[in-house]
Parts: structure tokens; C-alpha cells; sequence
């Protein structure tokens, strides 16, 4: 009876470990970062990732609206950021990388703001596939 519980108990926490998983970044963005002088159009403040919208001219020099995942309110909170911190209209300079399948979209590390002060959000691009 003794060896039961903690068998037990043992196969109860490998079939949770799943619900404790995360998906890695470095599978669908790439590691080296790029920079965009941008135009805040939205930003959506929910789980379990936020998203930052913004206007941004592309390599081609064409004006996009890009939609890039920043990280989750709860982790953002402890860095300082609030769901005010940007606005529509703010000028800020958006720190990431890239999406592999997306030209529109990007995981954001960091945004800058008109005064120089940083902002962390996110992922480091450790891991990433360079580019």
C-alpha cells in the first residue's frame, strides 16, 4: 500500500505537466532584432499574450500596419507597464523580431519612448534562428 501513493502520485504529475507547458518563440520568430520607428494604432491588454498594433514603414519603405504579440499582462505588470501605457497615436521605437510567417508581424522585446526610457516585454530571441 505504501508503494501505490507514490506511484500514483508520480503518474497524476506527468499527466499534468502538459497544462504547464509553453510554447517556444524561436519557432515562428527570428532571432536577430530589428528596429521600427512607429505609430501606435492599438494595444490589447489580454491573455494570454498581449498584441501591439502600430504603423511602421517596411523594408521596401512602405508604410504597414503590423500586429506583433508582446508578452502576458501578468508578467508586463511586474516590468512596470500598465494597460495605458500606450495609446493610439503615441510615436515610440518598437524593438523585435520578426515573424517567419508573417511580413505583418513581430514578438516585441522592448518599445522606447520619445523621452529614451525602455521598456522591457519580452523574449530575449534566445534560441532563435538568426536572420
Amino acid at each position: 500500500m505504501t508503494f501505490r501513493l507514490p506511484v500514483a502520485l508520480a503518474a497524476l504529475s506527468m499527466l499534468c505537466a502538459p497544462l504547464l507547458a509553453h510554447h517556444s518563440a524561436a519557432a515562428e520568430y527570428f532571432g536577430q532584432v530589428v528596429t521600427w520607428q512607429a505609430v501606435i494604432t492599438r494595444f490589447s491588454w489580454m491573455n494570454p499574450h498581449t498584441f501591439v498594433y502600430f504603423d511602421a514603414k517596411n523594408p521596401g519603405g512602405v508604410m504597414t500596419n503590423y500586429i506583433c504579440e508582446g508578452s502576458a499582462p501578468s508578467g508586463l505588470i511586474g516590468n512596470g507597464w500598465t494597460r495605458n501605457t500606450l495609446k493610439p497615436g503615441d510615436h515610440v521605437t518598437v524593438k523585435g523580431y520578426r515573424a517567419k510567417d508573417r511580413a505583418d508581424g513581430c514578438k516585441i522585446r522592448s518599445v522606447v519612448f520619445p523621452d529614451g526610457h525602455e521598456m522591457i516585454m519580452g523574449w530575449d530571441g534566445s534560441n532563435a534562428a538568426p536572420r
